[in-house]
C-alpha cells in the first residue's frame, strides 16, 4: 500500500470539493454590503428629544464593586448629536486667511517649523 493510492487520492479530491462548494456559499454572502438602518421616530439618548434617530455602536466603561467592566452597547442619536465620520470633521476644518498663511510661509522659510 503505497501514499499514492487511490483512497488517498479520492479522499483529497472529496475534500477539495466540499472546500469549493463552500468557498461558493461563503461568496455570495461576502458581495452583499451593509445598508445604514433607516431613522425611526425615538428619544435621542444625548439630547433627550423627539427625532429621527439612528441605532450606533459605541463602547462603554462601566465601575462597580471594585471591578471594570467594558462592552459595546447601542444607543440611539438624532442627526446632531450622531458621531461625525473622519471624513465629515476634516471638511470642518476652517480655512486660513491670506494673512496668516503669509506668516506661515515667512516661518517656514526661516526654517522653525
Amino acid at each position: 500500500m503505497s501514499l499514492f493510492d487511490d483512497h488517498f487520492a479520492s479522499k483529497n479530491a472529496a475534500s477539495a470539493r466540499a472546500w469549493a462548494m463552500d468557498d461558493d456559499k461563503n461568496g455570495s454572502k461576502k458581495e452583499k454590503r451593509h445598508e445604514p438602518a433607516a431613522p425611526k421616530m425615538g428619544v435621542c439618548d444625548k439630547c433627550h428629544r423627539e427625532a429621527l434617530v439612528r441605532s450606533y455602536r459605541t463602547r462603554q466603561t462601566d465601575l462597580g464593586n471594585g471591578a471594570a467592566s467594558f462592552g459595546t452597547v447601542i444607543k440611539y442619536f438624532c442627526e446632531e448629536c450622531a458621531p461625525k465620520s473622519r471624513r465629515e470633521r476634516d471638511a470642518d476644518v476652517p480655512q486660513l486667511s491670506n494673512k496668516q498663511v503669509k506668516n506661515l510661509m515667512r516661518s517656514a522659510k526661516k526654517g522653525l517649523l
